[in-house]
């Protein structure tokens, strides 16, 4: 019986949280865009990212991690707890940002948080 609650706890470490549904922002290359991500109250000191891809445990892709310097400059996180909300801005949009992104909200005994964001690049 331990062995199979082992098992529970190792799997339930490894699954998400996703909240709300999927939410497309449009964005034009050369542009700047802005990406809201709103979280609950209680979560407003602590960190928030954004990560690019398949955001799974072990293999996220962190663009940018609130308190920390993002790996590419155009990047960037401002977090307004008064609102909740943090705002990740790309600036110089390029057709390779286009994809699948997730606003992610760190927590220390549960599981991470998430909301998915389609962003879309268009030329104008």
């Amino acid at each position: 019986m331990s062995r199979m609650c082992v098992v529970l706890l190792v799997f339930s470490s490894i699954c998400t949280v996703v909240v709300g549904a999927p939410v497309t922002v449009t964005g034009y290359r050369g542009e700047r865009v802005n990406i809201s991500c709103s979280y609950e109250s209680g979560y407003e000191s602590n960190s928030k990212y954004l990560c690019k891809g398949e955001c799974i445990i072990g293999n996220r892709n962190i663009i940018v991690r609130s308190g920390s310097p993002a790996k590419d400059q155009r990047f960037s996180l401002r977090d307004d707890t008064t609102a909740r909300v943090f705002t990740v801005t790309i600036t110089d949009l390029r057709t390779a940002d286009q994809g699948l992104y997730w606003c992610g909200v760190e927590r220390t005994v549960f599981k991470d948080v998430y909301s998915e964001i389609l962003l879309l690049v268009k030329s104008g």
